[in-house]
């Protein structure tokens, strides 16, 4: 971890009072999933405030906790002025980039900065529908290669290519190591703008 000052005020800084029993209450999620899922917004937190220009990507299990937490609006300000020492604006509507390179980026700065992957729990994989989808049309491009040489091997093929595709897409792994992708400060939801719920 880069900056050990900065995680020890955001990981100590208290969260509302009655915070996780509200987010039980809201999602209908167990309780020891609440507290992992604050526990990761933290470390989004971290990484937002870590590099101002870069932008971060919440799952959505991290997502509801901020709007949560950005309902009150106090206890917001509180937490960007003294915790993380800047302004984090939460956007209106849903959170538009989600899915595809911002997640990835995101997941590889979690990795690099913390030493470990991202729970799958909490942060599912960006492209998980995408390589199931890959997976299925080369499983089904196999079935009619057997079907159009008379053979079992097309199909054989196809199905292990298939599975091969969707096991290396569930091990998990984001490797550390690859750059940040930065963007003008301004965006909004990261620095500022006139999205709505942030601190001021």
């Amino acid at each position: 971890m880069k900056d050990q000052a900065l995680w020890e005020r955001i990981e100590a800084h208290p969260m509302p009072e009655g915070f996780v029993e509200l987010l039980v209450a809201r999602t209908g999620w167990p309780r020891d999933r609440a507290e992992a899922a604050v526990a990761e917004y933290r470390r989004l937190a971290y990484l937002v405030a870590r590099v101002k220009t870069a932008r971060q990507v919440p799952s959505k299990v991290v997502e509801q906790v901020w709007r949560l937490h950005g309902e009150d609006r106090a206890a917001y300000a509180r937490f960007c002025g003294e915790a993380l020492g800047r302004d984090w604006h939460l956007p209106d509507g849903p959170f538009p980039r989600r899915s595809g390179r911002d997640m990835e980026l995101t997941l590889k700065a979690y990795a690099r900065e913390f030493g470990e992957t991202a729970p799958a729990r909490i942060w599912p994989d960006p492209n998980r529908r995408l390589r199931l989808g890959i997976a299925g049309a080369v499983a089904v491009a196999g079935a009619a290669g057997s079907l159009a040489t008379v053979s079992v091997l097309p199909v054989v093929a196809g199905g292990a290519l298939a599975a091969l595709i969707v096991w290396l897409g569930n091990r998990g792994s984001v490797e550390a190591g690859d750059h940040w992708w930065y963007l003008p400060g301004g965006d909004a939801g990261f620095d500022g703008g006139d999205s709505g719920g942030g601190c001021d």
